[in-house]
């Protein structure tokens, strides 16, 4: 049973407590296992014999509220523990999101770059042809660096462009010709590049355009590869 002490005297040692449905007992300070902390409204746990008290013991208050306090405490650590690894958990998750949201701008402006790029090359081809129809040499030339340079960005952009296998050796070749016609060997001579052609009919034509140069070695080069290719 659980009362409280109501009277207590310490010379008499003995007192009255009183039980959690109002009733009273007598006890004696021998009939209590803690009598040091027997005190005037200290709370206590005993059994009775008729209206006399036995086994007396005083419950350690402090004790009680410290443990509450620490599992109060507890609760809470664990509370925030709880908030602290939702936050978290939202946090991972907005970056991720943010992150996949920034990955996939930078595909797209990625994308479109390409795009234009390639758009710009096959501007550039298209007017390579056309200054080639009108016999405009120095603009064709001109024309084909630009086209030179764009197809690097192309592959800089990490996109293979299916470039025309003449739109690289071809358009260099019908310029030259071009250069030939009006007897600009020297600018005829600087669009030739047999060491990195592969086609027949580049080297045969490049051939040509040598010996009407002079640089008959260069021209038996460019016939010999030609030879190699289509014997």
């Amino acid at each position: 049973m659980q009362g409280k002490i109501l009277d207590y005297n310490r010379d008499m040692k003995s007192g009255f407590l009183r039980d959690e449905s109002e009733n009273k007992y007598h006890f004696f300070v021998g009939d209590c296992t803690n009598p040091e902390k027997l005190t005037i409204g200290a709370d206590v746990d005993f059994e009775h014999d008729g209206e006399k008290a036995t086994k007396i013991t005083v419950i350690d208050s402090a004790k009680e509220i410290s443990e509450n306090d620490a599992q109060h405490t507890k609760k809470l650590s664990v509370k925030k523990s709880k908030k602290l690894m939702s936050v978290l958990l939202n946090l991972i998750l907005v970056v991720t999101i943010v992150g996949l949201i920034v990955i996939v701008i930078m595909s797209e402006m990625q994308k479109q770059k390409s795009e234009e790029v390639q758009k710009r090359y096959e501007a550039q081809i298209s007017s390579i042809k056309k200054y080639i129809l009108e016999g405009d040499c120095a603009n064709a030339a001109l024309e084909y660096d630009q086209a030179s340079n764009t197809r690097s960005e192309i592959y800089k952009h990490g996109a293979y462009y299916s470039i025309e296998t003449h739109a690289q050796h071809g358009h260099a070749i019908e310029i030259a010709e071009c250069f030939a016609n009006e007897n600009d060997f020297k600018n005829a001579v600087k669009m030739l590049d047999i060491k990195n052609a592969n086609n027949a009919d580049y080297f045969n034509r490049a051939s040509i355009i040598y010996k009407k140069a002079g640089d008959y070695e260069s021209a038996q080069e460019a016939h010999f590869k030609a030879q190699q290719i289509i014997p």
